[in-house]
Protein backbone atom coordinates (compact mmCIF):
# COMPACT_ATOMS: atom_id res chain seq x y z
CA UNK A 1 0.00 0.00 0.00
CA UNK A 2 1.03 3.45 -0.20
CA UNK A 3 2.97 4.67 2.98
CA UNK A 4 1.55 7.28 5.38
CA UNK A 5 3.79 9.67 4.46
CA UNK A 6 3.33 9.81 1.00
CA UNK A 7 -1.04 9.43 1.56
CA UNK A 8 -0.37 12.42 3.59
CA UNK A 9 1.11 14.54 0.85
CA UNK A 10 -1.17 13.47 -2.02
CA UNK A 11 -3.78 14.07 0.83
CA UNK A 12 -2.45 17.78 1.58
CA UNK A 13 -2.62 18.05 -2.53
CA UNK A 14 -5.99 17.23 -3.04
CA UNK A 15 -7.71 18.85 -0.22
CA UNK A 16 -5.78 22.25 -0.84
CA UNK A 17 -8.02 22.49 -4.15
CA UNK A 18 -11.08 22.15 -2.70
CA UNK A 19 -12.75 25.47 -3.81
CA UNK A 20 -15.40 27.37 -0.88
CA UNK A 21 -18.42 27.32 -3.48
CA UNK A 22 -17.79 23.48 -3.51
CA UNK A 23 -15.59 21.38 -6.07
CA UNK A 24 -12.12 21.33 -7.10
CA UNK A 25 -10.15 23.63 -9.30
CA UNK A 26 -5.84 22.17 -9.62
CA UNK A 27 -4.97 25.23 -9.64
CA UNK A 28 -6.37 26.89 -6.97
CA UNK A 29 -9.00 29.77 -8.02
CA UNK A 30 -12.69 29.29 -6.88
CA UNK A 31 -13.10 28.06 -10.22
CA UNK A 32 -14.42 24.30 -10.00
CA UNK A 33 -15.10 22.13 -12.74
CA UNK A 34 -16.53 18.49 -13.03
CA UNK A 35 -13.22 16.58 -14.42
CA UNK A 36 -10.56 18.06 -11.10
CA UNK A 37 -13.78 17.11 -8.72
CA UNK A 38 -13.74 13.69 -9.66
CA UNK A 39 -10.22 12.97 -9.83
CA UNK A 40 -9.79 14.81 -6.52
CA UNK A 41 -13.07 12.35 -5.16
CA UNK A 42 -11.62 9.51 -6.54
CA UNK A 43 -8.03 9.99 -4.86
CA UNK A 44 -9.64 10.47 -1.39
CA UNK A 45 -11.44 7.77 -1.70
CA UNK A 46 -8.70 5.34 -2.69
CA UNK A 47 -6.94 7.41 0.29
CA UNK A 48 -9.42 5.83 2.60
CA UNK A 49 -10.34 9.76 3.30
CA UNK A 50 -13.50 10.36 5.14
CA UNK A 51 -14.54 13.58 2.97
CA UNK A 52 -18.58 15.04 2.53
CA UNK A 53 -19.02 18.47 1.44
CA UNK A 54 -22.58 19.53 0.76
CA UNK A 55 -21.48 22.50 -1.44
CA UNK A 56 -19.22 19.60 -3.99
CA UNK A 57 -22.71 17.61 -4.26
CA UNK A 58 -24.70 20.72 -5.06
CA UNK A 59 -22.11 21.73 -7.26
CA UNK A 60 -22.06 18.56 -9.10
CA UNK A 61 -26.23 18.04 -9.33
CA UNK A 62 -25.80 21.72 -11.15
CA UNK A 63 -24.14 20.12 -13.38
CA UNK A 64 -27.69 18.37 -14.73
CA UNK A 65 -30.21 20.06 -16.53
CA UNK A 66 -33.89 19.78 -15.42
CA UNK A 67 -34.56 17.58 -17.99
CA UNK A 68 -32.12 14.79 -17.15
CA UNK A 69 -29.69 16.08 -19.89
CA UNK A 70 -26.30 17.04 -19.61
CA UNK A 71 -24.25 19.73 -21.62
CA UNK A 72 -21.94 16.45 -22.46
CA UNK A 73 -21.23 12.79 -21.85
CA UNK A 74 -17.95 14.02 -20.26
CA UNK A 75 -19.81 16.06 -17.44
CA UNK A 76 -22.56 13.22 -16.75
CA UNK A 77 -19.36 11.14 -16.14
CA UNK A 78 -17.78 13.44 -13.83
CA UNK A 79 -20.77 14.71 -12.10
CA UNK A 80 -22.64 11.37 -11.57
CA UNK A 81 -18.94 8.92 -10.56
CA UNK A 82 -18.32 12.34 -8.61
CA UNK A 83 -21.87 12.14 -6.46
CA UNK A 84 -21.32 8.28 -6.07
CA UNK A 85 -18.10 8.75 -4.42
CA UNK A 86 -20.01 11.26 -2.20
CA UNK A 87 -22.64 8.44 -1.14
CA UNK A 88 -25.16 10.87 -4.01
CA UNK A 89 -27.02 10.63 -6.47
CA UNK A 90 -27.94 13.01 -9.85
CA UNK A 91 -31.18 15.33 -8.72
CA UNK A 92 -33.31 13.92 -11.88
CA UNK A 93 -33.29 10.68 -13.97
CA UNK A 94 -30.01 10.34 -16.24
CA UNK A 95 -30.79 6.78 -17.72
CA UNK A 96 -32.48 8.06 -20.26
CA UNK A 97 -29.94 10.52 -21.50
CA UNK A 98 -26.78 7.70 -20.98
CA UNK A 99 -29.40 5.11 -23.26
CA UNK A 100 -29.57 7.63 -26.02
CA UNK A 101 -25.78 8.20 -25.65
CA UNK A 102 -24.68 4.32 -25.62
CA UNK A 103 -24.21 3.96 -29.79
CA UNK A 104 -22.24 3.01 -32.41
CA UNK A 105 -20.38 6.11 -33.90
CA UNK A 106 -18.67 7.51 -36.38
CA UNK A 107 -15.07 8.10 -35.56
CA UNK A 108 -13.99 9.83 -38.71
CA UNK A 109 -16.17 13.26 -36.66
CA UNK A 110 -14.18 13.00 -33.54
CA UNK A 111 -12.59 15.86 -32.30
CA UNK A 112 -8.58 15.55 -33.68
CA UNK A 113 -6.64 14.92 -30.84
CA UNK A 114 -8.51 12.87 -28.96
CA UNK A 115 -5.82 9.81 -26.80
CA UNK A 116 -8.47 7.21 -27.63
CA UNK A 117 -11.61 6.99 -30.25
CA UNK A 118 -13.17 4.63 -27.53
CA UNK A 119 -13.22 6.85 -24.66
CA UNK A 120 -17.06 8.25 -24.18
CA UNK A 121 -18.16 4.52 -25.05
CA UNK A 122 -15.85 3.59 -21.71
CA UNK A 123 -17.29 6.09 -19.55
CA UNK A 124 -20.63 5.06 -20.65
CA UNK A 125 -19.63 1.44 -20.29
CA UNK A 126 -18.62 2.32 -17.17
CA UNK A 127 -21.35 4.20 -15.97
CA UNK A 128 -24.06 1.62 -17.26
CA UNK A 129 -21.64 -1.23 -14.96
CA UNK A 130 -22.34 1.24 -11.80
CA UNK A 131 -25.50 1.99 -12.47
CA UNK A 132 -27.01 -1.46 -13.41
CA UNK A 133 -28.07 -0.26 -16.62
CA UNK A 134 -28.41 -3.53 -18.88
CA UNK A 135 -28.01 -3.44 -22.49
CA UNK A 136 -30.37 -5.37 -24.61
CA UNK A 137 -28.68 -8.29 -26.96
CA UNK A 138 -29.22 -6.26 -29.99
CA UNK A 139 -27.24 -3.29 -29.18
CA UNK A 140 -24.77 -5.42 -27.20
CA UNK A 141 -23.72 -6.83 -30.30
CA UNK A 142 -23.43 -4.23 -31.98
CA UNK A 143 -21.23 -2.49 -29.75
CA UNK A 144 -19.08 -5.50 -29.82
CA UNK A 145 -18.94 -5.74 -33.59
CA UNK A 146 -17.96 -1.93 -33.86
CA UNK A 147 -14.91 -2.10 -31.17
CA UNK A 148 -14.01 -5.84 -32.90
CA UNK A 149 -13.74 -3.53 -36.45
CA UNK A 150 -10.81 -1.94 -34.97
CA UNK A 151 -8.95 -4.83 -34.07
CA UNK A 152 -5.36 -5.13 -35.73
CA UNK A 153 -3.20 -7.79 -36.78
CA UNK A 154 -0.64 -7.32 -33.50
CA UNK A 155 -3.88 -7.65 -31.36
CA UNK A 156 -4.08 -4.37 -30.07
CA UNK A 157 -6.97 -2.15 -30.85
CA UNK A 158 -6.66 1.60 -32.52
CA UNK A 159 -8.04 3.52 -35.70
CA UNK A 160 -4.61 3.61 -38.21
CA UNK A 161 -2.64 1.72 -35.38
CA UNK A 162 -2.57 0.01 -31.71
CA UNK A 163 -2.27 2.01 -29.07
CA UNK A 164 -1.93 0.80 -25.36
CA UNK A 165 -4.87 2.94 -23.79
CA UNK A 166 -7.00 2.22 -26.70
CA UNK A 167 -6.70 -1.43 -26.37
CA UNK A 168 -7.55 -0.74 -22.56
CA UNK A 169 -10.36 1.08 -23.52
CA UNK A 170 -11.46 -1.61 -25.90
CA UNK A 171 -10.65 -4.76 -23.90
CA UNK A 172 -12.31 -3.27 -20.93
CA UNK A 173 -15.70 -2.17 -23.01
CA UNK A 174 -15.55 -5.74 -24.40
CA UNK A 175 -15.18 -7.39 -20.66
CA UNK A 176 -17.97 -5.52 -19.69
CA UNK A 177 -20.09 -6.31 -22.47
CA UNK A 178 -19.29 -10.74 -21.68
CA UNK A 179 -16.98 -10.73 -24.90
CA UNK A 180 -13.99 -11.39 -22.95
CA UNK A 181 -10.63 -11.68 -25.12
CA UNK A 182 -7.37 -12.81 -24.34
CA UNK A 183 -5.04 -12.65 -27.31
CA UNK A 184 -4.86 -8.80 -26.67
CA UNK A 185 -2.01 -9.62 -23.76
CA UNK A 186 0.51 -10.41 -26.49
CA UNK A 187 -0.08 -6.31 -27.34
CA UNK A 188 0.41 -5.61 -23.84
CA UNK A 189 3.38 -6.91 -23.41
CA UNK A 190 5.02 -5.70 -26.74
CA UNK A 191 4.29 -1.94 -25.16
CA UNK A 192 6.43 -3.48 -22.28
CA UNK A 193 9.60 -1.10 -22.09
CA UNK A 194 12.69 -2.07 -19.21
CA UNK A 195 12.97 1.91 -18.64
CA UNK A 196 9.30 3.07 -18.45
CA UNK A 197 7.19 -0.10 -17.76
CA UNK A 198 5.00 0.44 -20.43
CA UNK A 199 5.36 2.69 -23.45
CA UNK A 200 1.78 3.44 -25.55
CA UNK A 201 2.94 2.33 -28.97
CA UNK A 202 5.83 -0.59 -28.88
CA UNK A 203 9.28 0.49 -29.48
CA UNK A 204 8.84 3.91 -28.95
CA UNK A 205 9.89 6.48 -26.14
CA UNK A 206 9.05 8.29 -24.15
CA UNK A 207 6.36 7.06 -22.20
CA UNK A 208 3.78 9.03 -20.05
CA UNK A 209 1.79 8.69 -16.47
CA UNK A 210 -1.31 7.78 -18.52
CA UNK A 211 0.14 5.02 -20.20
CA UNK A 212 1.21 3.57 -17.26
CA UNK A 213 -2.19 3.45 -15.53
CA UNK A 214 -3.65 1.97 -19.01
CA UNK A 215 -1.12 -0.45 -18.48
CA UNK A 216 -1.67 -1.29 -15.37
CA UNK A 217 -5.31 -1.46 -15.67
CA UNK A 218 -5.13 -3.42 -18.30
CA UNK A 219 -2.76 -5.93 -16.80
CA UNK A 220 -5.19 -6.38 -13.76
CA UNK A 221 -7.85 -7.65 -16.38
CA UNK A 222 -5.66 -9.94 -17.68
CA UNK A 223 -4.48 -11.16 -14.56
CA UNK A 224 -0.75 -10.52 -15.82
CA UNK A 225 2.10 -9.21 -13.88
CA UNK A 226 4.29 -6.76 -15.29
CA UNK A 227 7.94 -7.26 -16.58
CA UNK A 228 9.32 -4.65 -15.53
CA UNK A 229 7.49 -3.61 -11.52
CA UNK A 230 10.67 -1.48 -10.53
CA UNK A 231 10.82 1.05 -13.42
CA UNK A 232 6.71 1.29 -13.20
CA UNK A 233 7.07 2.57 -9.68
CA UNK A 234 10.44 4.56 -10.22
CA UNK A 235 8.87 6.34 -13.41
CA UNK A 236 5.48 7.08 -11.01
CA UNK A 237 7.80 8.34 -8.01
CA UNK A 238 9.72 10.61 -10.29
CA UNK A 239 6.39 12.78 -11.61
CA UNK A 240 5.62 13.57 -8.09
CA UNK A 241 6.71 17.33 -7.32
CA UNK A 242 7.09 18.86 -4.02
CA UNK A 243 3.76 20.33 -3.28
CA UNK A 244 2.78 16.11 -3.43
CA UNK A 245 0.71 16.59 -6.66
CA UNK A 246 2.23 14.17 -9.59
CA UNK A 247 2.53 15.74 -12.85
CA UNK A 248 2.46 14.03 -16.66
CA UNK A 249 5.94 13.17 -16.81
CA UNK A 250 9.26 14.23 -14.56
CA UNK A 251 9.24 17.35 -16.11
CA UNK A 252 5.88 19.32 -16.26
CA UNK A 253 3.69 20.97 -13.91
CA UNK A 254 1.50 18.75 -11.24
CA UNK A 255 -2.45 18.11 -11.61
CA UNK A 256 -5.44 16.42 -10.23
CA UNK A 257 -5.84 14.27 -13.29
CA UNK A 258 -1.67 12.98 -13.29
CA UNK A 259 -2.09 12.69 -9.41
CA UNK A 260 -4.96 10.28 -9.70
CA UNK A 261 -3.70 8.49 -12.41
CA UNK A 262 -0.62 7.65 -10.24
CA UNK A 263 -2.52 6.95 -7.08
CA UNK A 264 -4.64 4.53 -9.21
CA UNK A 265 -1.63 3.12 -10.87
CA UNK A 266 0.17 2.40 -7.27
CA UNK A 267 -2.60 0.86 -5.82
CA UNK A 268 -2.70 -1.58 -9.00
CA UNK A 269 0.64 -2.19 -8.54
CA UNK A 270 0.55 -3.10 -4.94
CA UNK A 271 -1.98 -5.35 -5.74
CA UNK A 272 -0.22 -7.56 -8.98
CA UNK A 273 3.26 -6.55 -7.28
CA UNK A 274 2.71 -6.93 -3.45
CA UNK A 275 6.38 -7.40 -2.73
CA UNK A 276 7.30 -4.30 -4.51
CA UNK A 277 5.79 -1.32 -2.50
Amino acid sequence: MIDQSLAEKIKKYVLERLCRCGGFCFYKLEEPNGADTFYALSILNLLDVEFYDENTVKFLQSMQRKDGTYSSLYSAYYSIKGLELLGEEPKYECRDFLRRNLKVYDVENLPTGLQSIFRQMYYLVDLYKDIGIAVDEDKRRSLINFILSFKNKDHGFGKEKSTLIETFHAVFILHHLDHNIQDSLNFLKMCENRFYGFVNIPSTSPSFIEHLYAGLELSKLFGYIPSFPDSIRDFIMNCQKKNGGFSRSPTGIANLENTCYAVKSLYVLDKLCPELL
